[in-house]
C-alpha cells in the first residue's frame, strides 16, 4: 500500500510498472521471431526453373536441383593438414537407407530412375510435347536453430521439363576451397540422349 504523501514511492511504482511492460515487449517480440524463422529458412531454398531428363549411369533419369543459399562454414583439416571445405559421415540409427533425406550444403541434383514403376514409363520425347502433367515437389526440414519444421515448394509443367539436357556444374575447387556459383544454378546443356522411352 503507497500512502499519497510518498511521491518516491509513486514514482518508483510507475518506473517498475513502465519497465516490466518493456521487458515482457521485448520476450513477446523474441518468441515471435523464433516462430516466423521457418518462413524465412524456406526463401534461402532454390529449386530450378527446370527438370531434365537424360542418361545417368545408363539409366533414362527425372532430375531437378536444389540449392541452399545460406553460408556454410563446416569444414575439418586432416591430420595431413589438409583442408577439406566438407565433411559429411553418416550414422546408421535404423532409418534405412535414407535415400530420401538430403543434407543440403551445397547444391543436389535429386534423380528419379524412370522404370517400370515410374509414371513416366511411356514417356519419349515426342509424348513429350503432347502430355499434360505438373509434377509437384516439396522439401520439408528442420530449422537448425529453432527445431521447428519448414517447407518449401515449386512445381515442374510439362513445359518446363527439358529432354536431352542435364545441368551444368556450378562447384569448383579454387586455391584448396570449394567454391559454389549460384549464377550457373539454372544453366542446363545438351546431351545425347535417345528419344524413346523406356517402355519402348
Amino acid at each position: 500500500y503507497l500512502p499519497e504523501r510518498c511521491p518516491e514511492g509513486i514514482v518508483l511504482f510507475l518506473f517498475q510498472s513502465l519497465l516490466g511492460s518493456v521487458v515482457d515487449a521485448f520476450l513477446i517480440g523474441c518468441m515471435f521471431i523464433k516462430m516466423s524463422q521457418p518462413k524465412k529458412r524456406a526463401e534461402t531454398l532454390m529449386f530450378s526453373r527446370a527438370a531434365v531428363i537424360s542418361q545417368r549411369d545408363a539409366k533414362l533419369c527425372l532430375m531437378f536441383r536444389v540449392g541452399n543459399l545460406r553460408n556454410s562454414h563446416m569444414s575439418r583439416q586432416t591430420p595431413e593438414g589438409e583442408f577439406l571445405p566438407l565433411d559429411q559421415c553418416e550414422l546408421d540409427v535404423g532409418f534405412g537407407t535414407g535415400a530420401d533425406q538430403l543434407f543440403l550444403v551445397s547444391p543436389l541434383t535429386i534423380c528419379h530412375e524412370i522404370n517400370s514403376e515410374s509414371p513416366f514409363f511411356c514417356l519419349s520425347q515426342r509424348s513429350l510435347r503432347s502430355e499434360q502433367f505438373e509434377i509437384v515437389v516439396i522439401l520439408e526440414g528442420i530449422v537448425e536453430t529453432t527445431g521447428m519444421t519448414c517447407q518449401a515448394r515449386t512445381s515442374y509443367t510439362e513445359d518446363e521439363v527439358l529432354w536431352g539436357h542435364r545441368f551444368l556444374p556450378v562447384m569448383s575447387l579454387e586455391d584448396g576451397f570449394f567454391r559454389v556459383d549460384y549464377s550457373q544454378f539454372h544453366a542446363t546443356f545438351e546431351v545425347p540422349t535417345p528419344p524413346y522411352s523406356v517402355k519402348e
